[in-house]
């Protein structure tokens, strides 16, 4: 075999390989439905379908973030129910025990009742969502994020910093709360407090006895009787009641700095009527003197600043040993139960905002959808073969191949003698 003839069968054998590879691309193309990109004559349309590609991806977690996001929010708003039935019971346990005529053995049951209902408001406070994260602990990740420590008092131990999903290419949404936005920061009258405080006064002020809230006789051994007023700090309102005889006086005074001189004008503007006078010695001390046989001293309430079981006591004025402390009238204050309110307001706040935030997932969710409808449009048509132009290269290279061959089998077919003719 010659040069030229080796050379001659080598260029076949390529053409023939080239034309059987092309044949089975076009009649792959031509079964699938599907063009076969190739970076040498494709290059605008291998840049628009990787964009399409890229943008699906993307598309496609976000889809998956605004579901996670509906799942989250669902099972925070349950938890807000649950709150919001706490709350509910919280306030009629709290009306209930407003009565003068508890025996100790129901005020020990509604104390137990109280600190369940605390109890369950912390299992809420540290409840987890369907993917193990805490619902109300913020970005720390925290285990338990609200813990009661040695005494009672229940601690944060999360982040003040909300969690939050990407669910648009521009908009995030909450994944969970910091705890102390929802259970701590509660704004009242006096400033910001904790639903746990609440549930702390209420159980503190069931186990005071409401009947000991009154003084009587004590003009029987002097003229005078010295009442020793709690500590107000900056502000606080102080109210009880002064019977003098057969009148009564009503007292409801804003206190600043532990002046209580406004509570003696109060007193002094109604002698007349009462026979009793008051004078302020600047001790957190009241001076009252009369000509009357009997006072009594009763529904006393305090609110402000925080102190520790505040009292009024009654002091004999000629030794100053103390005859009698006159505890606060908790339940029958608007104190606690104006607080629960404050609480079930917040919680509803915050209930909308788990409410919107999940409308804005849905949104989200329906938009990634319809995008993604797009993007598999787009990349179709990028990607589907033109059948009729396959099937005219089909009928073109089937042509050239049958005539390669047909020329081949000429060729390889003479003999030496035919060139020689």
């Amino acid at each position: 075999m010659t040069i030229g003839t080796t050379r001659f069968f080598g260029n076949n054998s390529e053409l023939f390989s080239r034309l059987n590879s092309e044949l089975q691309s076009l009649q792959t193309q031509a079964g699938t439905g599907k063009a076969e990109l190739k970076l040498a004559n494709n290059i605008e349309d291998i840049s628009k379908l990787s964009a399409a590609e890229e943008k699906k991806s993307d598309t496609k977690q976000l889809l998956n973030n605004s579901q996670r996001a509906q799942t989250d929010l669902e099972v925070m708003d349950v938890a807000f129910e649950r709150l919001q039935n706490l709350l509910v019971r919280l306030q009629e346990l709290a009306v209930e025990s407003a009565n003068d005529t508890l025996t100790p053995v129901e005020r020990e049951r509604f104390v137990g009742e109280a600190s369940m209902i605390k109890s369950e408001l912390i299992d809420v406070a540290n409840q987890k969502d369907n993917f193990d994260n805490s619902l109300f602990g913020g970005v720390s990740g925290a285990e338990k994020p609200f813990h009661q420590d040695a005494n009672g008092l229940v601690k944060y131990a999360g982040s003040s910093l909300a969690k939050e999903i990407q669910v648009t290419s521009g908009l995030a949404v909450r994944q969970n709360f910091s705890g102390s936005e929802v259970f701590q920061k509660i704004n009242g009258q006096n400033g910001e407090f904790s639903v746990f405080e609440v549930v702390d006064d209420l159980i503190a002020s069931l186990k005071i006895d409401l009947n000991s809230g009154k003084s009587s006789n004590l003009f029987s051994s002097s003229q005078s009787a010295t009442i020793r007023l709690p500590n107000t700090g900056p502000k606080a309102n102080i109210s009880f009641t002064i019977e003098a005889g057969e009148n009564t006086i009503n007292l409801s005074q804003d206190i600043f700095g532990n002046d209580f001189s406004a509570i003696a004008s109060s007193i002094n503007s109604q002698t007349a009527e009462t026979g009793l006078t008051a004078s302020f010695n600047g001790d957190n001390e009241l001076v009252l003197t009369g000509n009357i046989n009997e006072l009594k001293i009763s529904e006393f309430v305090y609110e402000g600043d925080s102190v520790a079981d505040p009292t009024i006591q009654v002091v004999n004025s000629n030794d100053g040993t103390i005859i009698e402390d006159i505890a606060q009238k908790h339940l029958q204050s608007e104190n606690i139960r104006s607080k629960i309110r404050n609480v079930f307001e917040h919680f509803a706040t915050k209930r909308s905002e788990v409410s919107a935030a999940a409308r804005r997932a849905q949104d989200a969710e329906v938009s990634a959808q319809d995008i993604l409808l797009v993007l598999e449009e787009d990349i179709s048509e990028i990607k589907d073969a033109d059948l009729a132009s396959i099937l005219t290269q089909l009928e073109f290279l089937m042509t050239q191949k049958d005539a390669a061959q047909a020329t081949f089998t000429r060729v390889t077919s003479k003999s030496l003698f035919d060139f020689l003719g």
